[in-house]
């Protein structure tokens, strides 16, 4: 099965662009989730540089996200942005930090225009954070495979190479699809419980309140 892709870009804007960078960051998310294999995106200032903008978006694999990469579109908006980029970052996550950074995006009614947009994409939890969530997810998984083995009556004639490719073949599947997503649903609340990020979506919002404000 195909594992979703989490793009991270960061961009740093000139002070007096970052109005219209975020239009422009705005209509490219617009472009990316009308194609195929997009899972949603959104965007969100820096907590502490108001003229860093951090974009996420998720596509359902890699051959999905090559496509928008490769996409016509996706040029033309790059070269029309660029003039309003000082600096980019790209980040990608798969494996172990796929567990943790689905985006979180909440959609708001802008009652003045009808207008629905989409804000609040937190990032990945603190590291520390997501090392706990690993050992509660691991440390009972691995007590019960541990304890079943123990049971077999021929188990402890077998080699330790040959134990340790037989617990790890069935440990990383095992936490992968399912242990991991029940603990990080679990502890979701907690995981995503970051002050920067708070800080971030309230910048962002009051950022498109008076962009929306000027262009009224």
């Amino acid at each position: 099965m195909a594992n979703p892709v989490t793009v991270e870009v960061r961009r740093e804007t000139a002070p007096e662009s970052a109005g219209d960078a975020i239009a422009w960051v705005d209509e490219g998310l617009a472009l990316a989730r009308g194609f195929d294999g997009c899972l949603g995106g959104g965007m969100m200032r820096d907590a502490e540089n108001e003229n860093v903008l951090h974009v996420v978006y998720r596509f359902r694999d890699e051959s999905a996200l090559e496509r928008w990469e490769r996409s016509e579109e996706r040029r033309r908006w790059l070269r029309g942005g660029a003039p309003l980029v000082l600096n980019v970052r790209v980040q990608r996550r798969t494996g172990i930090e796929g567990w943790f950074d689905g985006p979180e995006l909440r959609e708001e009614l802008d009652l003045p225009t009808g207008r629905v947009r989409t804000i609040g994409v937190r990032s990945a939890p603190l590291r520390w954070k997501q090392m706990c969530a690993i050992w509660i997810g691991m440390l009972p998984l691995n007590m019960l495979i541990s304890w079943l083995v123990s049971l077999l009556p021929w188990w402890g004639a077998v080699s330790v190479p040959l134990r340790s490719l037989v617990m790890v073949s069935v440990l990383a599947p095992t936490m992968t699809f399912a242990v991991m997503p029940l603990v990080t649903r679990t502890l979701r609340p907690w995981l995503r419980r970051n002050a920067g990020v708070i800080r971030s979506e309230r910048s962002l919002r009051e950022a498109l309140d008076a962009r929306a404000a000027r262009e009224r």
